[in-house]
């Protein structure tokens, strides 16, 4: 398919060596040819440098670039500046795609003259369980201010049946450079993901949609964003105070913002759950529970049209503790912990 325009996949890598030869070979194998794949090395400590480098030798259109450090955010700028296709695709180093993930969402975007594809994901499991994610949506084109009254509202709450991960779409690359898009470093705002997401899907007029599922998102119980961290709450306020300021400056709905909300009332539960499971002692656990409770910028956060986004169960938690019914709430997350 050389006749095609070229597509450019970013893969950052850190640390993989176990999954990375899954994720390459996925791409490499893919039925659309004209690609050009870029493996970011953030400064990997592990094989997969090497393993990035033997990949490079055996294909002459993957490219690799080595780097310090400096979180996925930066390592996806690095190989977005790097990128020269018409399109562009962010996978994550320890998932992998169906093999025709490239060739659908060229073929739609072209049909379309989309600005962005989105597509299904299914969870993949440590034990082998899998879990796909069903689009419902019966529209699989939106144009206009349907991208920003629909899509984007959809997508921090999933109730569309996809989410705010930049892995997931494919991109017009030249969509991204005009409006002088960059991920946000983790240290700067927690789910650079949401944040790109927005800034990007505020200012985009045409989204196509494939409802099968093209990408597999390994879920590791190991992972980092399962793991407490003591600020993870401060990130979260500045996450919600960043992205609402956003939407405000590009002049988003007032239900975009109440979705943008109901996601951080996400990251909070998280939080709190984080907490409950930690190695702390009970009163510590109080204590930390306590300033979630009482924060500020959570309490202004707990509007009626935001907690009616939310499932039953959550909704019934964050009514509570709009309430201040604090007891309760904690009775909730211990009893939940497992």
């Amino acid at each position: 398919m050389t006749d095609m325009p070229l597509v450019s996949v970013v893969v950052p890598v850190y640390n993989v060596e176990k999954y990375l030869d899954r994720c390459v070979q996925s791409v490499v194998g893919q039925t659309y040819d004209n690609l050009e794949i870029i493996l970011v090395d953030d400064g990997s400590t592990d094989g997969s440098a090497v393993i990035c480098d033997n990949w490079a030798s055996s294909d002459g259109r993957i490219k690799v670039i080595h780097k310090k450090n400096a979180g996925l955010g930066m390592a996806r700028n690095s190989g977005m500046d790097s990128a020269g296709g018409k399109y562009i695709f962010f996978f994550d180093s320890d998932d992998y795609v169906d093999t025709k993930t490239v060739e659908k969402c060229v073929s739609t975007a072209e049909k379309n003259d989309s600005d962005a594809v989105i597509y299904a994901l299914c969870d993949v499991y440590d034990d082998g369980r899998t879990s796909e994610k069903e689009i419902v949506t019966d529209k699989t084109f939106f144009v206009g201010d349907e991208v920003q009254n629909e899509v984007l509202p959809g997508m921090f709450t999933y109730s569309m049946g996809f989410g705010i991960s930049s892995c997931g779409k494919m991109y017009r690359l030249s969509k991204i450079k005009e409006l002088n898009l960059k991920f946000k470093s983790e240290k700067e705002i927690i789910s650079e993901d949401a944040y790109f997401i927005l800034e990007l899907f505020s200012q985009i007029k045409s989204v196509s949609i494939i409802k099968e599922s093209l990408y597999y998102y390994y879920k590791r119980s190991n992972s980092l964003t399962r793991t407490y961290k003591a600020d993870r709450q401060k990130q979260n306020d500045v996450f919600l105070i960043k992205c609402v300021e956003l939407a405000r400056q590009n002049n988003l709905s007032r239900q975009v913002i109440n979705h943008v909300t109901a996601r951080y009332h996400m990251y909070s539960i998280t939080a709190m759950k984080q907490i409950v499971a930690a190695e702390l002692p009970l009163k510590e656990k109080q204590t930390e529970l306590n300033k979630i409770f009482k924060s500020n910028v959570l309490r202004k956060s707990l509007m009626a049209d935001v907690i009616k986004l939310h499932n039953k169960r959550l909704g019934l938690f964050y009514t509570l503790l709009k309430h201040k019914c604090y007891f309760a709430c904690k009775i909730i997350l211990f009893l939940k912990r497992n």
